[in-house]
């Protein structure tokens, strides 16, 4: 019974070890797990697993709830870790859900997978004025930099927006710059207006932004209101 505590103890100990990069860091860079119901693998730390209904993982701002998790050593010698089951992530005003999470402890990023959403709730400034408003992306597969607050989504990618709703082959976001960019082809809807292109660039803190054709030009489409048949009975007379 003593040498199976020890064991474990033990694990968990090295668990925590190998989750961080190699050095002297603070409490925050540190990985940790809660939660555990069930912890195996090789004596070795290349390949852990882990199970349990109230799964938890904290790295710096950023916590997650999983259903069960693998910790594999990459050929960099960094720690990779693949969440499954309802992984949901956040991270400052950052919500994601999705399928999978392959994500690497060293360079605090990772890859979303199956039903990906990504929700950014707006932000505001000590006045009270609007810093940051929000988003909502759905796609397919989202690499994500956790600590940049960056992301690059594929397979069928459209972004949500107060001002706008667009689609395309490649949609990714620079939070230092808070410039969106949907490229590959993109399909753009407004309220009133559909313009369709190769790129278009927003600079979302300045509200501006910039398309650009492919092979064939832009193509814009404008809806107009229907006058009042009241009025054209009064054109009419």
């Amino acid at each position: 019974m003593n040498r199976r505590r020890i064991i474990l103890v033990g694990g968990v100990m090295a668990l925590m070890i190998t989750l961080v990069y190699p050095g002297l860091l603070s409490a925050a860079e540190k990985g940790i797990f809660k939660g555990i119901d069930r912890f195996y693998g090789d004596t070795d730390g290349k390949r852990m697993f882990m199970e349990g209904t109230n799964l938890e993982y904290f790295q710096g701002k950023t916590h997650l709830r999983f259903g069960q998790a693998e910790i594999r050593e990459t050929d960099a010698g960094s720690r990779e870790i693949i969440f499954q089951g309802a992984v949901y992530l956040t991270h400052e005003e950052l919500k994601v859900t999705g399928d999978w999470f392959t994500y690497n402890t060293q360079d605090e990023s990772g890859t979303f997978t199956g039903e990906v959403v990504l929700e950014r709730d707006e932000t505001r400034n000590e006045q009270g004025e609007v810093e940051k408003e929000a988003l909502k992306l759905i796609c397919g597969s989202l690499f994500l930099q956790t600590a940049e607050k960056a992301f690059v989504a594929t397979e069928d990618p459209e972004i949500y927006h107060a001002d706008f709703e667009g689609s395309g082959q490649t949609i990714s976001y620079r939070d230092d710059e808070d410039k969106l960019t949907i490229s590959g082809g993109f399909r753009l809807l407004t309220d009133e207006d559909e313009l369709v292109g190769e790129e278009i660039c927003f600079d979302l803190r300045q509200k501006t932004f910039d398309a650009w054709r492919g092979e064939l030009p832009l193509e814009m489409y404008f809806e107009f209101e229907e006058k009042d048949k009241a009025d054209g009975e009064k054109t009419e007379q």
